[in-house]
């Protein structure tokens, strides 16, 4: 009778254990799903903004206003998503394919900073570029401290700023060729790091007073 009673408990907890790590594995591929749509609904925004700026060297100011218009309105709809991404990948224990989506994202960042860079010159504006190179995995305790609190500076700076800067937030331990050559052709050797305008280079957690220097928002 004792054994059928410690039977039935085992496998009751059995029971409980697996439905647990079942029901993980659904959350995982329903917030999976979700952000592959939205990522889907994003690269077709993606699409609009980019072959609006392609034409605007072609249609004048009117175009380029337009083309201005939606790229900054990616740019507010993606560092959303990222944040997102960041939070899922970051909670998630199942489902491996949510660092693919943040990859996706990252792509997308850099796709848009060099949006960014040929609008700036077609249609000769003035914002700046702020390029973020952070970790989604900080290999140090210290190393997570820098890196949350460039995080917070630079979104102070957006603040600041707001459309006088183009901020592009990149994830640089993704194991991206695109982000890795980022790194070698800027010399990028501590992170986080800030370039500003393919030129000012800040390596190692920067106060955003450095950053002002620059920008001058």
């Amino acid at each position: 009778m004792i054994k059928n009673i410690y039977l039935q408990s085992l496998i009751l907890a059995i029971f409980i254990f697996l439905s647990g790590i079942m029901f993980g594995i659904w959350i995982d591929n329903y917030r999976l799903s979700a952000i592959r749509q939205n990522l889907l609904s994003d690269t077709v925004f993606w699409d609009d903004s980019l072959f609006l700026s392609k034409y605007s060297q072609f249609f004048g100011q009117d175009f380029c206003d337009k083309a201005l218009n939606l790229n900054l309105l990616f740019n507010e709809k993606i560092y959303k998503r990222g944040i997102e991404i960041e939070n899922a990948v970051l909670a998630n224990k199942f489902a491996p394919e949510m660092r693919e989506e943040l990859k996706k994202y990252t792509l997308m960042q850099a796709q848009f900073w060099l949006n960014s860079i040929d609008l700036k010159k077609k249609c000769n504006f003035t914002y700046h570029t702020v390029v973020h190179l952070q970790m989604l995995n900080p290999p140090t305790p210290q190393d997570v401290v820098d890196n949350k609190a460039q995080a917070n500076i630079m979104l102070k700076l957006k603040e600041e700023c707001g459309n006088k800067i183009m901020l592009i937030p990149l994830y640089a331990d993704l194991n991206l060729t695109t982000i890795d050559a980022i790194l070698v052709n800027y010399n990028v050797k501590k992170l986080p790091a800030v370039i500003i305008d393919e030129q000012y280079v800040f390596q190692g957690l920067t106060p955003i007073e450095e950053l002002m220097k620059i920008v001058k928002c």
